[in-house]
Parts: C-alpha cells; structure tokens; sequence
C-alpha cells in the first residue's frame, strides 16, 4: 500500500524547528521539525515561517523549499494539511488564533506545554474543536521505541506493581518537568493525587522548580529538580515488584528480579541487566512517525491535544500548592 503523503508548512525556524542539527549529519541526527518532515516520505515539507529573514534565508536555501515572513501568505498558498507550529511558547495561542482566523489545516502538532498555563491550553484545545482540526503536542519522550516498549511492559505485567518511581528533571516545572509528567501519564495513567514536598524556587526564565509527589493507579512518583546552572539533568528509576528499570541519559536497561539459588526464600535484582536501544539522536524522527500513524487513523502514541491538557491540569495543580 503506498504511504499518504501529508502536506505541511513549519512556521518557527528556531532551535527546535531548524537550528539543532543544521550543521551535523543530518541522516544521523533527526532533532529539529525540518530535518524530521523533510525526510520522512509520509509528508511534504512545502514551506517555514519565521519573523527573521536570515532564518528564513537558511531554511530555503537548506531544504530548497520557499519561506515566509508572515503566516497567513505561508498557509493561503500552500493549504498546508498539517501545521508544525514551532514558537515560543508565550505566542502559541497567538498563533493558533492567526492560523484558524485565515485557515483550517487538518492538523497541528503544537509544541509542548500547549500555551503558557491552563487557561491557554483549554483555549488552543477549544479553537481547534471548533474549527474540526486534530491537534497533537510535540512531548517527544512518549514518541520513542524505547518509551513504548516500556508501555507495553508494563501493561502485559512484565514491570509489575507495586512500583514506585523517582524522576530527576532541571530547568523548570512546566519547562522540561512537564516532559516526564506527560510521560508517566501515558505509562500509568490519570494523576491521582499531589502533594508538595519542597517549594524549591522560581527560576525567571522557565517557572516554578518544586519537588513533588504524584500518585499514579500502579505507581508513586517523586519528581526532584537538579541544577540547571551545573549540567542538565534527566533520569527515570522505576522500582517494581519484579525488577528494576532505569533511563538515564545515554542508556535504558531493565534488571529482573529472580530467586537466589542458594536462598529460595530470597529474591534480589538479576546480575547482569538487559540493556534496550536507545536512539537519542534520531528523537524527532519518531514524532513524525507517530504523527503519520495518528493523521492516517492508526494506532499512535502521539500526545493528543486532550492529553497536553491533561498535563497541564497536573501542573496546575502542583502550582496551586506553592
């Protein structure tokens, strides 16, 4: 069967949009929306926006395609199927408001949080209601081969409860926090309950920096900001009934539980850890992916709309205790 081909226009030529991997292999790394829709076959990359012309200039000349300054020329002569909208996330609202004023699109893969606070969330998923247009949110993490291997995993029992989890993030709550939020909303569920367990501090360019607890239906989470000003900082340790799993920058490994030969009353963590592929490199690439599942009617772990939203009411939440 051939591939559906879905037009698109990326508007937002900033770091995540085009600038990441400009001047790398860009066969090897796959971390910006260009590079990510202009190789996949399953879309048509047809135009980038951007209000600074010199990052119009690199996109056209890099992928041979036409840029624009403004939003409604980009999307009235393309008629785009699928808008990338890869802006700051204090215009994002803005710019779903211009883009439904002059056009319906079937899509727009937004990027994460979904607007600056739960207000904006609610009015982006309302507008793209209206207007019968699919919204999806770039959460890449829940994207990865890895991440939905652990999905799998864990509803086939295999990472069994009781589990209990720790999670290390920097650089803001609803900044780079609401990564892992997002994350273990898709694993685990709604978010059952919050609790404040350190107020931390308010950084002045990405928010509140608290340390949380969140309850999940078959885990219990604490979320421990580090340093940013140091080194950035993710990991993910999942203590379950039958093994342990841990993600950390360069690697994911799952370590079993098994029974001690010479104590059969005892159970410890297995010597030697499966270790599955990670391939951080490539991390947008499997947003497009997921993306052309979800827009051809097929089974994606793509973030919808409702799903950021969901995000968003956790984050609240939290807010609202500090």
């Amino acid at each position: 069967m051939t591939k559906k081909v879905f037009s698109c226009v990326l508007i937002g030529l900033g770091d995540i949009g085009l600038n990441y991997d400009l001047f790398l292999d860009q066969e090897t790394y796959i971390k910006t929306h260009a590079n990510a829709f202009f190789s996949n076959p399953g879309f048509d990359l047809q135009g980038g926006v951007d209000i600074d012309t010199d990052a119009c200039d690199i996109f056209k000349n890099k992928y041979s395609t036409k840029s624009y300054n403004l939003i409604e020329d980009a999307l009235l002569e393309n008629k785009p199927d699928l808008i990338i909208l890869s802006v700051p996330t204090s215009f994002q609202l803005e710019a779903i408001k211009k883009i439904v004023a002059c056009y319906k699109p079937k899509a727009i893969l937004c990027e994460k949080p979904m607007g600056e606070n739960l207000k904006q969330g609610k009015e982006i998923v309302n507008l793209c209601y209206k207007f019968g247009i699919s919204l999806y949110v770039n959460y890449i993490r829940r994207c990865l081969p890895e991440s939905k291997e652990v999905k799998n995993r864990i509803d086939n029992s295999i990472i069994k409860p009781p589990m209990r989890s720790v999670i290390w993030y920097s650089k803001g709550l609803i900044h780079n926090g609401s990564h892992f939020i997002n994350l273990m909303e898709y694993w685990f569920g709604e978010c059952l309950g919050v609790q404040i367990i350190n107020e931390g501090r308010f950084l002045k360019n990405f928010g509140a920096e608290p340390q949380v607890f969140l309850k999940f239906n078959n885990c219990e989470l604490t979320l421990i900001p580090a340093w940013e000003e140091f080194y950035s900082h993710y990991t993910i340790e999942i203590v379950s009934s039958t093994g342990r799993l841990y993600w950390g920058q360069h690697r994911l490994e799952w370590t079993k539980a098994e029974d001690d030969s010479n104590q059969k009353s005892n159970s410890y963590l297995a010597e030697k850890t499966e270790e599955l592929l990670i391939e951080s490199n490539r991390y947008q690439k499997y947003v497009a992916d997921e993306l052309h599942l979800a827009m051809s009617g097929q089974n994606s772990s793509i973030s919808s709309g409702d799903q950021a939203l969901e995000t968003l009411r956790t984050i609240d939440r939290i807010e609202s205790l500090i």
